[in-house]
């Protein structure tokens, strides 16, 4: 009897066995498998070669469980940090929350070569392959079915370096059932998660390639923001830090990736405990050098088509040039790069920092020093005259409570919130715009405020006694030619500071423009291009001096207005509006020598092209007449 039982009971296992292996898999793993990514990494030249991908896609178990990392609280929040274990587990990570972290070897923020070859001896000992995570969201609501595929880096090797990367790209399915999803031909809507931002398109979008039916992706070298094309962007780290160009041009290796496929409600005794793990996965650093918080932390995991709404169309390429030698493309991308790894190490060198910011103070001291004589001149001027200059400043004030509604109406609307997308929507692209409508705020001033002071300094110079009604109208006079003067001025710039590797020419173009002006009210230009030309061809030769009169005056006038609101707020507690208002107040005092300054530096580089006499000022005792 017992010999038959063991023959029964083999052959049950067997035919159980065989039904088991029989069993399809699961639709949610179906539908993973059918759209599961190609990733197109960027080659490397050599190993540790930072222009090149020295990392895949790969599976978290190479630093679950390792010996070489360890787990970390930060107490209170004061980077008091306290080590909890070494090699943690997926169980261990289990419902720790937001003060735990993770620490690899090495130090993220002088990386070296330690993470690329650490990640590849761990991924050769532990026989690791290119792996996707796919998540599986089923939005009844909206009758939506989202594929999401989140790649899991073990460094981010970019401008702003840190331990772990997480990214994702996620396929959106018009079914509201995953079986539903199997049925359709293809997806509806892609979106490819770039830092702090994305990009969108339908399935059918050319610029959407496929492989054998899946789709590839093109993650950039070192950063991993995953995008639509062989190409150099322009990528924006979130909260604007890590500024710079994502590479994700060829040569390039395309990589299929394995599909796990991950629990809604992961049990936390299993291999998949990690995803209830709140905690960031590489080690605690200042500001945006910490390491990232896992998938499950972020809004793109719960509702992933709502995170979806600020999304672009498209991604802000950098032009490529072929050239031999140095080009404004390599310039931008390295002066970036270099300029992230300088602010790097200052942020985390206090000694440094502080050196640096008193260089800076130091540099501008001896600025307002070189430029003491012509400051000297223009506060003279200013101060003999100073009810007329003070009548033309005050008019500041009305014109910039306008100003600033319509900008906070412009900030909310197109064009300027599709710029705010374009540039991926973070915190530095807020940042740019807000930059970007402060300029155009300062040429507006440019060219309502700048006319009626020249026209006062000219007629005081000719021995008349202006008046501020006098000097609006005959200012206002020329306002045509200055309008147009300084739409072609505003959109020469705004268009190379767009292709962003036009910045450096655009400063230059400022500096050689800035006195239309001048060109038109002192030199009677009768156009808008001719007093752009006068300026440039008065700077000819000056450009340096210029820059220097340029940042003396602008600063002598931007500056105190702020800075004085600041102390009012910080010292005195003084309420934020009567602040603002008295900072206005102060502009409208410190402007206008700001163009009185300008003014005479024209004329000084004018009477260098023209050495004939020109008026001289006839300044007496005598008060000015009053506006």
């Amino acid at each position: 009897l017992l010999p038959l039982l063991a023959v029964l009971a083999a052959t049950l296992s067997t035919t159980g066995l065989a039904f088991a292996q029989d069993q399809p898999p699961s639709p949610e793993q179906q539908l993973a498998d059918r759209y599961a990514p190609v990733a197109a990494l960027r080659d490397q030249k050599a190993a540790c070669d930072r222009s090149g991908e020295g990392y895949f896609p790969s599976p978290v178990d190479l630093v679950l469980g390792n010996p070489e990392v360890t787990l970390w609280r930060d107490i209170e929040g004061s980077h008091a940090d306290e080590l909890i274990m070494e090699a943690p587990t997926a169980q261990d990570l289990a419902g720790l929350d937001d003060t735990y972290f993770l620490n690899f070897p090495g130090n993220p923020n002088n990386p070296g070569c330690t993470y690329e070859s650490t990640f590849k001896r761990y991924a050769a000992d532990a026989g690791a392959e290119p792996t996707t995570y796919a998540h599986i969201v089923v939005d009844r609501l909206r009758a939506r079915v989202v594929v999401q595929y989140w790649f899991w880096y073990y460094f981010n090797d970019w401008n702003n370096t840190h331990e772990s990367d997480w990214e994702m790209v996620q396929f959106v399915f018009d079914a509201a059932t995953v079986e539903d999803a199997l049925e359709l031909d293809a997806p509806s809507h892609v979106g490819f998660a770039q830092h702090g931002g994305g990009e969108l398109a339908d399935w059918g979008d050319d610029k959407l390639e496929l492989r054998d039916g899946r789709p590839v992706v093109f993650p950039a070298a070192g950063s991993h923001g995953t995008y639509f094309g062989n190409e150099l962007y322009i990528g924006w780290g979130e909260n604007g830090t890590g500024f710079g160009c994502d590479n994700s041009t060829t040569p390039s290796s395309y990589v299929p990736l394995n599909v796990v496929l991950v629990p809604n409600d992961p049990d936390p005794d299993s291999d998949f405990g990690w995803l209830l793990y709140e905690g960031r996965w590489g080690e605690l650093k200042s500001w945006e050098y910490s390491g990232p918080y896992g998938p499950n932390a972020g809004g793109k995991w719960i509702t992933p088509i709502s995170s979806m709404t600020n999304w672009r169309d498209s991604s802000l390429s950098v032009p490529a040039s072929r050239a031999i030698g140095p080009t404004a493309t390599g310039l931008f991308c390295t002066l970036s790069e270099e300029g992230s790894q300088l602010l790097t190490r200052l942020w985390n060198n206090p000694e440094q920092l502080v050196a640096v910011v008193l260089a800076i103070v130091a540099a501008i001291a001896l600025l307002f020093i070189a430029k003491r004589q012509e400051l000297g001149e223009a506060l003279g001027l200013y101060r003999r005259h100073f009810p007329i200059f003070l009548g033309i400043g005050a008019t500041t004030i009305p014109i910039g409570i306008v100003y600033n509604g319509f900008a906070l109406v412009l900030r909310e609307n197109p064009p300027m919130d599709w710029v705010v997308k374009w540039l991926n929507d973070t915190g530095g692209a807020r940042l740019t715009v807000a930059a970007a409508i402060g300029g155009v705020q300062q040429l507006s001033m440019l060219l309502l405020i700048a006319p009626p002071v020249i026209v006062a300094i000219r007629e005081i110079q000719a021995g008349g006694r202006p008046t501020v009604l006098a000097s609006f109208r005959e200012g206002y006079r020329h306002l045509l030619i200055l309008a147009t003067a300084l739409v072609l001025v505003f959109v020469s710039i705004t268009t190379l500071v767009l292709l962003i590797v036009g910045i450096p020419v655009a400063i230059w173009l400022v500096v050689r423009w800035q006195f239309f002006c001048q060109a038109a009210l002192l030199d009677n230009a009768n156009s808008g291009r001719s007093a752009v030309t006068r300026s440039g061809n008065v700077v000819r030769g000056r450009w340096w001096h210029a820059l220097g009169d340029s940042l003396v005056f602008q600063l002598f006038s931007l500056v105190p207005g702020p800075l004085i609101g600041l102390l009012l707020l910080l010292i005195g507690g003084a309420a934020v509006d009567f602040a603002n208002a008295f900072s206005s107040v102060v502009f409208a005092i410190t402007v206008p020598i700001s163009i009185i300054g300008l003014t005479l530096a024209y004329q000084r580089y004018r009477s260098r092209i023209h050495p004939a006499p020109q008026p001289v000022a006839t300044d007496t005792a005598e008060s000015p007449a009053t506006p």
